[in-house]
């Protein structure tokens, strides 16, 4: 389905989409100037520019990520421009300042486990992300839930690994994989012809992809808060900071993420409230991933106990962007007090249970075995089979096939 945009957001919509295409690139501007309707009609041209061409070249087979690097070997342009571009530290990053927020979240393995379940609601109060997990049909009914929680916890766990999230480095790799799905995810979307909120945005759109800096950054701090006790503003700062990493790892512009605290928090929260929207594939989507949760094993409680932790962690004051909006409520989440009760109840107790880090043996401990066994329990739920981030099929059509030759 081809949208054609009113020409002067399609002239904004160019000028962006250059921005976007420019390696590495840092031009900031207030909150109030940023241009969220533009943004959200552009992807990630750099990398679209890569996959394309790997298409056409045949590429799109055994390792993506090995016969990229081979391109850029070559000198080929788009692979050259594609991994300047993630490559880049940016100017706000200090390696150094992550150790902290990644040591607070290795101690907090609850928190941890439980971010998805307001982490992903999170990103469908966005219809069009809302969409695109539909097409693609993985954390959906019928789909491949515990798997895909899986491969995505994958990727959680591993950006606590500060060394191995620099350029180059294994959990970094990871990360740009990821990117790789996502584009060919938006991708294959446009080619299915089937996209049919082309007058708003994009399929993971700059917008959408930012905005996860917050929803994975700071808001999951406040789950870890809730579940385990005590964080730091250091240490929440820290956090973030990986997630803000994270998002640039992913093709997000520096424009749309900030150099500060105080800038990324502006901006989230234009993103945020910009984004916002209720859906009714928003409330499936919701709804699937409550019964999915219930059925895995590493979460022995009833999907009715599932709604009730939603419900909890998505509050306006554990969401902090969005205090005008029933958040849960719009999800299709319905009000189940005494549920909601047992819940707080329990997460009183693992509050004060987990005070026993204080103790410095058991802190000493925490430190040096936590990281080993939140990989652990990732691999066990991934059958020991590492997750490959290959296309997602889209309209039961494979995104990661090469161009099929002209009829």
């Amino acid at each position: 389905m081809t949208t054609t945009l009113a020409p002067d957001l399609q002239a904004r919509v160019d000028t962006l989409t250059a921005l976007a295409a420019t390696p590495g690139a840092e031009v900031y501007v207030p909150a109030d100037e940023l241009d969220l309707e533009a943004w959200n009609h552009v992807g990630d041209p750099l990398c679209e520019a890569l996959i394309t061409l790997m298409r056409e070249r045949k590429l799109m087979g055994g390792d993506l990520y090995a016969n990229a690097r081979r391109l850029e070997t070559e000198g080929v342009a788009e692979a050259v421009a594609f991994f300047k571009d993630v490559e880049t530290i940016p100017s706000w990053l200090d390696f150094d300042a992550l150790h902290l927020g990644a040591t607070m979240a290795r101690r907090n393995p609850i928190g941890m486990i439980f971010g998805m379940h307001g982490g992903l609601p999170y990103t469908y109060i966005d219809p069009s992300t809302a969409e695109v997990m539909g097409a693609t049909g993985r954390f959906a009914r019928g789909g491949d839930y515990e798997r895909r929680f899986w491969e995505t916890a994958t990727g959680f766990v591993g950006a606590l690994d500060v060394e191995g999230m620099k350029p180059g480095g294994e959990r970094w790799i990871q990360w740009v994989r990821i990117r790789f799905l996502h584009t060919m995810i938006r991708l294959g979307i446009h080619r299915s012809g089937r996209w049919a909120r082309g007058d708003v945005a994009t399929p993971i759109s700059q917008v959408a992809s930012a905005g996860t800096a917050h929803i994975f950054g700071y808001y999951r701090v406040n789950i870890i808060r809730y579940f385990g006790g005590p964080v730091s503003d250091a240490e929440a700062d820290s956090f973030n900071l990986m997630w803000r990493w994270v998002a640039r790892i992913e093709g997000s512009n520096n424009q749309l993420l900030g150099r500060t605290r105080e800038e990324q928090y502006a901006l989230q929260a234009a993103n945020h409230e910009f984004l916002y929207g209720k859906s009714t594939k928003a409330a499936t989507l919701t709804a699937d991933l409550i019964r999915g949760s219930a059925s895995m094993k590493a979460f022995p409680l009833s999907a009715r106990m599932h709604a009730a932790v939603v419900r909890n962690i998505m509050q306006p004051k554990m969401l902090e962007l969005l205090p005008l909006h029933d958040v849960p409520t719009d999800l299709g989440v319905k009000r189940d007090l005494r549920s909601q009760a047992l819940i707080s109840v329990l997460a009183f107790v693992l509050r004060n249970v987990h005070q026993v880090i204080r103790i410095p043996l058991v802190r000493s401990l925490y430190d040096r075995y936590s990281m080993r066994i939140l990989e652990g329990v990732v691999n066990k739920g991934l059958g020991g089979v590492k997750p490959e981030y290959r296309g997602t099929p889209v309209a039961g059509t494979p995104t990661d096939e090469g161009a099929r030759p002209a009829a």
